[in-house]
């Protein structure tokens, strides 16, 4: 994998910004080495780690869209948040924020039951 870099993907819901990790291919796509979501320092740590020669994980798939994508979920508004028109990447990334890791393996329909329970406690 080439040099890896930060991603800047947009703010959590308390304004902070969020990155993951990746690198760039000849044709310009984004490769992830991760598709974990991270601050600043730790995504910082991660590629430190990388190249002191740790084994991380890698990914790969484009991100440049997904990355867009995660961003627009994040500028939802905090009051009013409409679920069932977010992506299931988007809702991945929502429910990150509260602590919930969602299965994106899974259909939208389950994904958004599991969102709605978790709000209705």
């Amino acid at each position: 994998m080439a040099d890896l870099e930060m991603i800047s993907i947009g703010s959590n819901l308390d304004g902070d910004p969020v990155y993951q990790v990746g690198s760039r291919n000849s044709d310009g796509k984004i490769m992830l080495a991760s598709n974990t979501i991270m601050t600043e320092a730790e995504a910082r740590a991660m590629i430190a780690s990388k190249a002191s020669g740790e084994v991380i994980e890698a990914v790969a798939e484009p991100v440049v869209e997904e990355a867009e994508v995660i961003e627009e979920a994040e500028e939802i508004n905090d009051t009013v948040v409409d679920v069932d028109s977010m992506s299931k990447l988007q809702l991945e990334a929502y429910m990150r924020e509260h602590g919930i890791e969602l299965d994106r393996r899974k259909k939208k329909k389950d994904l958004l039951s599991q969102v709605k329970a978790f709000f209705k406690e």
